[in-house]
This record gives C-alpha cells, sequence and structure tokens, in this order.
C-alpha cells in the first residue's frame, strides 16, 4: 500500500518531494497542485500530474497527505491552516518568532476535523532531506 501524495506548490522544495516519491516505492505522487496556470507548469517527470489550486476539494478522498512547498512569510501562515482542516498535511514554516502562533492555528483546524499536521518539518534545510528520505 503507497502513500498517497499531492504537492502543493512547485518550486524547489515541490520538485524535491516530486523527485522523493518517484524513487521511493512506498509513495505515489497523485500530483502538484498549483495556483499558476497548470499548463504553465513543468513537472521533472513526463507522467507527473498537474492541476489547479482550485481542484483540491475534489481530493479529499484521494491524497493521504500533502506537502505544502510554499513560503513562510506568506503562503504557509494561510495555506497549512486552510488545508489542515480536509487533509493531513507537512509544512516547513520557519519564521521562528511565529511558530508557537503558527502551531495554534493549524492545531485548531486540523483537530477540528481528526487530521494530522507536521509543520516546520527539519525547518530549513529540513524538508529537502525529508524529500530525499
Amino acid at each position: 500500500m503507497s502513500i498517497r501524495i499531492g504537492i502543493v506548490g512547485y518550486g524547489n522544495l515541490g520538485r524535491g518531494v516530486e523527485v522523493g516519491t518517484k524513487y521511493n516505492p512506498d509513495t505515489e505522487l497523485v500530483g502538484i497542485f498549483t495556483r499558476r496556470d497548470p499548463n504553465t507548469v513543468t513537472p521533472v517527470f513526463e507522467d507527473t500530474r498537474v492541476y489547479s489550486a482550485d481542484e483540491l476539494d475534489s481530493f479529499k478522498e484521494k491524497i493521504d497527505v500533502l506537502i505544502i512547498c510554499g513560503g513562510s512569510a506568506t503562503d504557509l501562515p494561510v495555506t497549512t491552516p486552510r488545508l489542515a482542516r480536509d487533509f493531513n498535511v507537512v509544512d516547513s514554516f520557519d519564521t521562528h518568532a511565529k511558530i508557537n502562533e503558527h502551531f495554534d492555528k493549524v492545531n485548531l483546524s486540523a483537530k477540528e476535523t481528526n487530521h494530522i499536521a507536521l509543520i516546520s518539518a527539519g525547518w530549513d534545510p529540513g524538508l529537502f532531506s525529508l524529500a530525499r528520505i
């Protein structure tokens, strides 16, 4: 049984997660979810599917965990709590002065619907290491 993974955001971290899932037989990449036009995103592997972030709601039963690959300054404080209501999530939030605030928001959202949220995974360069595992 594979862990079904979705990637939210596709920069350096997202590419690393894509590669990591390809080489780990116990993971299956469901797709990349982006705010950009999906037709403008070129994944590393030709068979990787790219979807609009607006389509995430239709994947609730098809994804075991979302790896959120956004920035700590503006993306993760909004994206992680919102997505933790509907998915198990992992992020790499690394604004140390705001970690308790981020934890509280994400924890509240995840608890509402009995999801798991792993935040600040390793801090820099932790998510890169996590992706390589």
